[in-house]
């Protein structure tokens, strides 16, 4: 019993939690120390709110899940948990998140509030309203950079924010894109919208937000650092990477990270490099 309420966590989901890091990392200041003493609680915070939501679309989706040939093995899909014990579980989580955020930052219990209405909004209705809910799982990253500003006081970068936004695109198109690879003639009943998506529109959705996402970092590392510019080739071959793995069915983020090595492997040799060029000196 225990392990299905792991299970309902995610955890291996809150590795899309270290976005709430990318102003201070890419800023130079990550260890800093008023960073350093917020970067757990920050974390750990956000972290229970997502996983409260998760449960919420669980409980949502529970009957849909079922057609899924690895979500209908979910605690609740497969009834192992009941929706009741869930909701109870779920408050348990969601109470000391936001205890915890408005103790750390105002606006950044704020931007916690907003993610958590537009998630709940997303997963009721909106999942089911096609490219309406491919914002809706890009504005969750947003977020989570705004948030990750506000709680380290670190100002987020117009072109960081137009960069995020793109990739986050990148992301929730590539995972659209994926589930209809994997699914096939069943998408729809799993997620109506998947009704309105053909592959070609998903591919060109992702053409586009990749060439901008390119653009927008391109700009964001001449305004921060010349040195940055030269990861540009790192970055571009990761979201080629990533586009190639999308339609292989790995196109949720967490599982490409956790599944393909070379684009993990990518996107590790990339944090490094620009590491070494804002924190060397």
């Amino acid at each position: 019993m225990v392990t299905a309420y792991i299970k309902l966590l995610r955890p291996h989901h809150w590795l899309k939690n270290l976005f709430l890091f990318a102003a201070p990392f890419f800023g130079g200041v990550l260890l800093r120390e008023d960073v350093l003493l917020l970067a757990f609680p920050t974390f750990l915070s956000f972290s229970l709110s997502a996983s409260s939501l998760y449960i919420v679309n669980d409980i949502v989706d529970r009957d849909k899940d079922r057609h899924h040939p690895k979500k209908r093995h979910r605690p609740l899909a497969s009834g192992v948990i009941s929706p009741q014990k869930a909701i109870i579980f779920m408050l348990l989580l969601l109470v000391p998140s936001l205890y915890l955020s408005f103790l750390i930052e105002r606006r950044y219990f704020l931007y916690i509030v907003l993610y958590l209405l537009i998630q709940i909004a997303y997963s009721i209705k909106f999942k089911n309203i096609a490219i309406l809910d491919i914002f809706c799982i890009a504005a969750g990253f947003v977020i989570r950079v705004l948030a990750g500003g506000d709680a380290f006081n670190v100002r987020v970068s117009p072109w960081l924010f137009s960069t995020m936004f793109m990739i986050s695109l990148v992301l929730a198109s590539g995972k659209r894109l994926s589930e209809t690879e994997e699914l096939k003639e069943n998408a729809s009943l799993h997620r109506e919208s998947l009704f309105y998506y053909s592959k070609g529109l998903l591919k060109s959705m992702l053409i586009i937000s990749s060439s901008a996402s390119l653009i927008s970092y391109a700009l964001y590392t001449i305004e921060q650092s010349s040195g940055l510019v030269y990861t540009l080739p790192v970055v571009t071959f990761g979201l080629f990477r990533y586009l190639m793995v999308s339609e292989k069915g790995l196109g949720d983020a967490t599982e490409a990270m956790l599944k393909d090595r070379p684009l993990a492997f990518t996107v590790m040799f990339w944090l490094a490099v620009v590491w070494a060029l804002r924190y060397s000196s």
